[in-house]
């Protein structure tokens, strides 16, 4: 009994804690999968805003990095071995710091755009991750204007990743690299002529951002097929037996049974023994009893 005991309490504690599986939506595995990649496009974006997006050595003792809020120089020869860094100046006019852009107009523009897109790509994954997770928790009640939103927002987020690292291609193309003379910022690291030299350089932003683009489209198309699949699906019942209606029968009348008595087995008995009995009991003598007159 201690054994059976044990083996069912091993297999309740087994047991408990795991909730039934139900069925499973087949547009859910869709929306789960763009939602993956969607985180995947979000946290690169972000990584884009932190890391440089080209990186420039015009010789041995100078080189440059370009982030998208600050510049930084440094020299890697130096003994101190110090990094320079400086916030971004996007003003148009004369000067020797005026970096990113070097007093630009068309430079000036491409990267703000740039900023523009990378801050709003990232903003747009966030959105459509939370919505694709809002989608999967209500998948049952078929949300179809929410579901094509999500996939809406999805694609947007893709557009805007791809326009960021795209106008930055078109900033590093532009030919502003040593514009203004004594670049960048004391005349004794060289002098850049007539700016006819691309920045170029791409670097760690520019890579990761073309990454995030690509995860961010695969999003977009698995989320198309979610939605699709959510419009096109529906719960099939399995068929169930036609109801018959229930026949009322007279109740059964059943008689009282009987009382029944067996009957008790007689056996013989044997004859009482005859005992000897006293002759007849002596005549007892009368004694004579005096008789009195009455007094008058």
């Amino acid at each position: 009994v201690s054994e059976c005991l044990f083996f069912f309490g091993s297999v309740r504690l087994n047991t408990m804690g795991k909730a039934p599986k139900g069925p499973k939506h087949p547009a859910k595995k869709f929306f789960t999968i763009a939602a993956a990649l969607m985180a995947i496009a979000a946290i690169l974006s972000l990584i884009t805003l932190f890391v440089p997006w080209s990186m420039k050595m015009p010789n041995s003792t100078a080189h440059y990095s370009y982030h998208l809020w600050w510049n930084c120089y440094w020299n890697p020869q130096s003994t101190t071995d110090m990094v320079s860094c400086q916030d971004n100046v996007y003003q148009v006019g004369s000067g020797t710091s005026f970096i990113p852009v070097f007093s630009d107009t068309k430079a000036r523009g491409y990267f703000m755009a740039t900023q523009a897109f990378a801050v709003i790509g990232f903003v747009w994954s966030v959105l459509a991750l939370l919505l694709l997770v809002v989608v999967m928790s209500k998948i049952w009640t078929r949300p179809m204007s929410m579901a094509a939103l999500a996939a809406c927002m999805v694609f947007f987020a893709w557009v805007f990743i791809m326009l960021a690292w795209i106008m930055y291609l078109v900033y590093a193309e532009h030919p502003v690299w040593g514009k203004l003379p004594g670049f960048p910022w004391n005349t004794s690291v060289g002098t850049f002529t007539n700016g006819s030299t691309p920045v170029r350089g791409y670097s760690y932003g520019f890579i990761i951002s073309i990454i995030a683009a690509f995860f961010a489209l695969l999003a977009s198309l698995v989320a198309c097929l979610g939605l699709n699949k959510l419009r096109t699906w529906y719960p099939v019942q399995e068929p169930q037996a036609p109801m018959m209606e229930p026949t009322y029968y007279p109740p059964i009348t059943v008689p009282a049974p009987t009382p029944y008595y067996p009957s008790v087995p007689s056996y013989p008995t044997a004859a009482a023994p005859a005992y000897p009995t006293a002759g007849a009991a002596a005549a007892y003598p009368t004694v004579p009893q005096p008789y009195y007159l009455p007094a008058y």
